[in-house]
């Protein structure tokens, strides 16, 4: 017989919650209690006795160790493999030793300059480009990025209507779209020099074109576009901003170079009076606010009446705004305004990506009475100014306006916009819609076609830096998939009619059209990944009048909800990303 009792421990006789294995165990069934006894609950119906369980044990043990024995016998054996040397060695290639390239990465804030290691034609590391003016370190998102080059869960193959295609069919719907009119196109928040340039080039050709840019966690306003020069910032003020991480305001390597008294690389005499001071007032903690000198903890709907109140101490009014009265926000308001205001020209407020407009006019107005503009904040013009919004294409796609839709934003509209826009229901009712990303998203599954894209290491293109530098990307390797194909290869053939990707890739014609010169400078400039110029200045005007909708501090009984910005899979891009 089995040796195993079923020792159940003793139940207090306060509980009143009880608990049984199964079914059995609480009818105390006979089944259940003949469980029990076997050790060998399915082979010991063919077992007759306890000598006859004991030599099976034993003889499964013998089995299997034998079968480990052999299998391991077998695994030392060296794998064979065939060495076959180059027909046409490529040129600088040595096997075992590393190439290196200027690229860079695009994003919202500003394309991030990086070198990319490379073997053998294969790209396994990014570091920070040391070389270009933006050069800014390289953070976890764009280390992981190199993952999704090789991921396997990566869209390998051109869909029309769910079912597999090929270029050739999608080339001929592409030219029915250039024809068709009422065309829009939906880009992200990055800024390029040479899809601007095409954009006007589809424009001309096709006067009803419509353009737009939409990434979830980008900044509102697509005209212009403000940096924050931390070296020359003695007081920072972040307004649920997480600039030193998740939500880039400018260059942040100076920042941190400013909280060291004895200043970069610790060369210098300690001196207290060279280092900044950051106040922080956020809902979440956040790597910024835990940096921070002085840290201010506040709902998420009371952000706007801080605002409002430094603004006042300013001598400026916000519609709608109540008086703080809490005695502890209240003198640290005050003492933090007198800090700013005794260091003008040289403080700087910031407010986070995803807060409301009405913040940002806030903090531009603080900003203009802090006379930051011109010295701690630089404001270029954005190549993406005229673009529409997401609101905008919801109402053309409504009225009819926009007919026929191309997604080429790395964000997931039919997932992530606001759900009273019914964005779903809104792509399927368009005549034609396709979607560029190197997932099968929900976007993806909305539209009528379906394109793989090309990686960013593995398409030519240009991107705007943080600064406003025209900064090279290159490919280090040809796309992995046939189907592959980037955003300016589908507009180059929007424009010519005909698709043109690997090796002869249309873009690089557009990449080097755009940056001009002669042979000489573009070879300099692609060692060096970035061409000397800068963004054109904007002038601010600060707005003479604000206001805010009232919002009543939350309770136990009405919360506030926040929606925010993801340390690992950012919007949801990264989702797939093993990193």
């Amino acid at each position: 017989m089995s040796k195993r009792i079923l020792q159940q421990p003793e139940i207090p006789a306060s509980e009143t919650t009880r608990s049984w294995l199964n079914v059995g165990h609480l009818e105390n069934s006979t089944a259940f209690k003949q469980v029990l006894q076997r050790e060998f609950v399915t082979s010991a119906t063919r077992m007759e006795n306890e000598e006859d369980a004991e030599n099976s044990r034993r003889s499964f043990l013998k089995l299997m160790g034998a079968s480990t024995m052999l299998g391991g016998l077998a695994a030392c054996r060296r794998p064979e493999k065939y060495t076959v040397p180059y027909n046409q060695a490529p040129e600088w290639v040595i096997p075992g030793k590393a190439l290196y390239y200027a690229s860079a990465m695009p994003a919202a804030a500003g394309a991030v300059p990086v070198v990319v290691t490379s073997f053998e034609g294969r790209p396994t590391k990014l570091a920070p480009n040391a070389l270009h003016p933006d050069a800014d370190g390289a953070d976890a998102f764009v280390q992981a990025s190199i993952l999704d080059l090789y991921s396997p869960s990566r869209s390998r193959s051109i869909l029309h209507k769910g079912a597999e295609s090929d270029l050739t069919s999608f080339e001929n719907a592409l030219g029915e779209l250039a024809t068709a009119g009422k065309l829009a196109l939906v880009f992200g928040a990055d800024e390029s020099p040479t899809r601007t340039r095409l954009v006007k080039d589809l424009a001309a050709k096709i006067p009803s074109l419509k353009v737009y840019a939409y990434e979830p966690l980008a900044p509102a306003d697509l005209a212009t576009r403000s940096v924050v020069d931390f070296s020359k910032a003695d007081r920072i003020l972040s307004l649920d901003c997480d600039f030193c991480s998740l939500d880039r305001q400018g260059l942040v390597v100076p920042f941190f170079q400013r909280r060291k008294p004895e200043g970069k690389g610790y060369m210098a005499a300690a001196d207290a009076k060279s280092m900044n001071r950051l106040y922080a007032v956020e809902s979440l903690f956040t790597l910024t606010g835990g940096m921070a000198d002085h840290r201010l903890r506040v709902a998420p709907s009371q952000v706007e009446n801080i605002a409002a109140q430094i603004l006042r101490k300013l001598g400026q009014n916000v519609i709608g705004s109540t008086d703080i009265t809490d005695a502890k926000q209240l003198a640290w308001i005050d003492a933090m305004v007198k800090d700013l205001q005794q260091n003008k020209r040289h403080s700087v407020v910031v407010a986070g990506s995803r807060t409301s407009p009405a913040l940002q006019g806030i903090v531009a107005a603080i900003n203009d009475a802090l006379e930051s503009y011109g010295s701690t904040l630089t404001t270029f013009a954005s190549l993406n100014a005229g673009f529409g919004d997401l609101t905008a294409l919801k109402n053309d796609l409504q009225t009819g306006t926009v007919e026929n839709v191309i997604f080429l934003t790395p964000a997931n509209p039919v997932f992530d916009a606001p759900a009273d826009y019914n964005f779903a229901e809104l792509v399927s009712k368009a005549k034609t819609t396709m979607h560029l990303g190197m997932r099968t998203d929900a976007t993806a599954h909305a539209c009528t076609w379906h394109i793989p894209a090309a990686h960013y290491l593995e398409a030519w293109a240009d991107a705007r830096s943080a600064s406003g530098v025209s900064t090279l990307m290159q490919p280090m390797i040809l796309p992995l998939y046939d189907h592959c194909v980037s955003e300016l290869e589908l507009l180059s053939a929007l424009l010519d009619g005909k698709l043109v990707t690997g090796v002869d890739s249309s873009g690089y014609k557009a990449v080097r059209s755009t940056a001009g010169g002669s042979d000489s400078d573009w070879k300099k400039a692609l060692r060096q990944g970035f061409i000397l110029g800068a963004a054109s200045a904007a002038s601010v005007k600060a707005p003479t009048s604000l206001a805010i909708t009232p919002v009543s501090a939350p309770t136990k009984d009405s919360l506030d909800l926040i929606f925010s910005t993801d340390g690992s899979i950012f919007d949801g891009r990264f989702i797939d990303n093993a990193w």
